[in-house]
């Protein structure tokens, strides 16, 4: 991916992760609950993979 690409991806995972927490926080049983929570931890998780990944490219392209 490059360059908007890049911030559009992060962009829709970041709205998905907060649907995900609008999902927990209007849930009626516990299924729904950790539905959303899974989600917004499943969003978060990638989004810092992706910082991870733009950081390990640049640091072994200086190197």
């Amino acid at each position: 991916m490059e360059g908007t690409c890049k911030w559009i991806t992060g962009g829709v995972i970041g709205l998905v992760g907060i649907l995900g927490l609008f999902l927990s926080a209007h849930a009626h049983d516990t299924t729904f609950y950790w539905l959303g929570i899974g989600i917004f931890l499943v969003a978060m998780a990638v989004i810092f993979f992706m910082i991870k990944r733009q950081f390990d490219l640049s640091e072994g392209a200086t190197h």
